[in-house]
């Protein structure tokens, strides 16, 4: 009897046999550096997933130690990618090269956005920082590049696999560099199936690192400084509603009992380039306030808000209220400067709108402004703070101009045109030292920035910095938001009172924080990025200590908060009354407004006093003759704080100034994890909002606290 031979049916998936590890890896000595959860390489693995059937799992890794333990207990794979950014470079070319040396047939892939545009660039790039130590670089977007590269490192040799793939960079042992166009790019993102519904997340969920989702990626703006201001970028592909729902749920519920036990920040992050600015975003925003209600989490969504539809952007924010602060990250305000780096595609005013109609609700405002971008000069950035300070941002954060390897501006071209001086420096955080396989790597990040460009010299880009750090630790938060008020009520630039306050005397405290600050900026600077190299690398323990590489600007600014909070107080209250006389204002003799100036200021150092200490005071008092809260919501409402007799008590009252328990628990997970030094509470003022560790203020109790009628006591005004 003839039996039917079984018929082969081919699948449709092929199959892998190769093993593949991910790592996205991060600085953890003095702080978790990058504390995003590894989604986008997680992304790279259910893509791959999806495409092929793999043998084995694919592995993740975000902490250094873990990748040094796998190595050593269970040997090297067949291939591990190292995601490539600013601020992981050194760590993964440290790991790979050890990987190439102990196991020369691991195959080794790079990619992510620290990567020059163009050949030639590419082409030097290799030679000095990739070759020897990295087989592939996958330029453009990762999912798809990969996932051929997987395939094609099944079935043939690496050495034949050069050339070939779009997207997949490989330099020859002649220095031949293949670079073929990028792949194009994802069209639509739930192709790449969420990590976070899969599991891939769960060992992530740690409580120091914070969850992350990309809802779409891609932006229509051109921005000469950013990586994804090219043409690559220009369209913005999406995920759909349901994948996004399905992801923040599955999110949640790992929060859920980390949060209730007060063992992680109760934060998301989402990356997207624009959010808010697309119809898509108002369901997400519903998405994100049914967690909230479900879970207890998020209670900070961090994201860049949407740079153009300012009533799209207003209507999904409004959904989950005090989460998401808007940003209008104007980056310059001068004309020149805008055309150069090609923002007039964003309309400024508008960009300052959204945010400001968003104050209106009690949402919080930021601005975003960049020093020394072309064009720049000391004038023009200290106009554009004047005219945000004057719209009513309530924080303004100012960077400095890093230059990226995957922009415009990067380029040797665009640097000779717009005439670019830069230095290096050791970027904050980002240097460690890890045992792997019995040897010690050391490593550093290191970042251009510009410090020089034709109409602003660096004596003006130093100035710069120092008008910068009291803005942020005068005005930024509201912090002595009391006397912006009163300024405002006579017509008088927040702006002129910081102007000012940089040339009173300080007093020794203050002056010695500004000094050295000062001093600092010029010493972190460094000409030649091989020399602060290896100087790094030789003092790694004296960053990793603290006593070099922090942020400065965010390190001093909670100095000026702690070692010189009496100091700061002081020439807060002297400029405001300086400009306020200037402009006719009676304040001499002991007139009201004086004394008001000066109870609000010490108002103000109060609801800071001792809170960056890990047992601070739980009550601290100060006399009061001004209702200064109704003063604050009057500001807050736009309504007249011209007449002090409006806010004048008719009996002195007793403040109280508390700090309740729910804030001590947060201060104390966040000092935990950043530490008490003034680098760690310099990262812990970046990452939650002032109000949520200011004191609470309370009166107590008297009969004389109602506000005396206007016009019932003469006033020096």
């Amino acid at each position: 009897m003839l039996m039917p031979l079984p018929l082969t049916i081919p699948s449709a998936r092929p199959r892998v046999t190769l093993t593949v590890w991910l790592a996205d890896l991060t600085y953890t000595q003095q702080a978790v550096s990058a504390e995003t959860m590894p989604q986008a390489v997680a992304g790279l693995a259910t893509y791959a997933a999806s495409r092929m059937d793999l043998d084995h799992p694919v592995r993740l890794f975000k902490y250094p130690e873990a990748l040094a333990e796998a190595l050593e207990q269970d040997g090297p794979p067949d291939v591990i990618g190292f995601s490539h950014y600013i601020w992981n470079s050194q760590l993964s070319l440290a790991f790979a090269g050890l990987i190439k040396e102990r196991f020369p047939r691991t195959t080794v892939v790079f990619g992510g956005p620290h990567y020059p545009l163009r050949l030639p660039e590419q082409t030097v790039f290799w030679r000095e920082r990739l070759a020897g130590r990295v087989d592939f670089y996958v330029d453009g977007e990762g999912e798809a590049a990969f996932a051929d590269l997987l395939l094609a490192l099944s079935r043939r040799d690496r050495d034949d696999v050069r050339g070939s793939l779009p997207g997949v960079h490989r330099m020859n042992s002649d220095g031949t560099l293949y670079a073929p166009p990028p792949r194009p790019r994802i069209h639509d993102l739930s192709d790449v199936p969420s990590p976070y519904a899969l599991g891939l997340m769960d060992e992530f969920f740690d409580g120091k690192l914070v969850p992350t989702v990309q809802t779409n990626r891609g932006c229509p703006f051109k921005c000469t400084f950013c990586q994804e201001g090219t043409s690559y970028f220009q369209k913005v592909a999406k995920k759909n509603t349901q994948h996004i729902h399905d992801e923040l749920h599955a999110i949640g519920r790992h929060m859920k009992p980390l949060v209730e036990a007060g063992t992680a920040r109760n934060e998301l992050l989402i990356t997207d380039s624009n959010f808010g600015m697309y119809p898509e975003d108002h369901e997400t925003c519903r998405v994100i306030a049914e967690c909230q209600r479900l879970y207890g989490w998020p209670r900070v969504v961090n994201v860049t808000t949407g740079k153009n539809q300012r009533d799209r952007v207003l209507s999904a924010v409004a959904q989950v209220p005090g989460a998401i602060s808007l940003s209008g990250a104007v980056q310059s305000l001068d004309p020149d400067v805008l055309r150069t780096i090609a923002r007039t595609n964003i309309d400024a005013g508008k960009l300052m709108e959204i945010a400001l109609a968003a104050a209106d609700t009690g949402t919080g405002t930021y601005s975003e402004v960049i020093l020394a971008l072309p064009g720049d000069s000391k004038a023009k950035h200290l106009g554009t703070l004047r005219q945000l300070v004057d719209a009513g941002f309530n924080r303004i954060n100012m960077f400095q101009l890093t230059l990226l390897p995957g922009s415009e501006m990067c380029t040797d071209e665009y640097r000779s045109e717009h005439g670019l001086v830069t230095k290096w420096r050791v970027m904050p955080r980002c240097y460690g030292s890890y045992t792997v396989l019995g040897e010690e790597l050391r490593a550093a990040e290191l970042d251009e920035v510009c410090v020089t460009v034709p109409e602003m010299p660096y004596e003006d880009y130093r100035e710069c910095r120092v008008m910068n750090l009291l803005l942020a630790a005068l005005y930024n938060d509201g912090l002595f938001t009391a006397l912006p008020a009163v300024l405002r009520a006579h017509q008088i630039s927040p702006m002129t009172w910081l102007e000012r306050a940089r040339t009173l005397s300080h007093g020794p405290a203050l002056a010695a924080v500004l000094k050295e600050f000062a001093v600092e900026t010029d010493e972190q600077l460094w000409d030649e990025r091989t020399d602060l190299l290896a100087y790094a690398t030789e003092n790694i323990d004296r960053y990793v200590e603290g006593h070099l590489g922090n942020n400065l600007l965010y390190t001093y600014r909670s100095r000026v908060l702690s070692e010189a909070l009496d100091d700061t107080a002081d020439p807060a209250a002297r400029a405001c009354l300086a400009v306020l006389r200037e402009t006719g204002v009676g304040v001499g003799g002991g007139s009201l407004v004086e004394a008001l100036v000066r109870e609000a200021a010490e108002y103000h150092r109060l609801t800071l006093a001792d809170v960056f200490r890990t047992d601070p005071p739980e009550v601290l008092r100060q006399s009061a003759r001004f209702d200064l809260d109704a003063l604050l919501a009057a500001a807050r409402r736009r309504d007249g704080v011209r007449d002090p007799r409006s806010f004048r008590l008719t009996e002195s009252g007793m403040r109280e100034f508390v700090l309740t328990a729910e804030q001590q628990r947060t201060l104390s997970t966040y000092m935990g994890q950043f530490g008490t030094t003034p680098w760690g509470v310099g990262r812990l003022l970046t990452k939650v909002r002032l109000a949520d560790i200011v004191r609470h203020v309370r009166m107590t109790p008297s009969p004389g606290t109602a506000p005396a009628p206007a016009g019932t006591e003469s006033s020096r005004t």
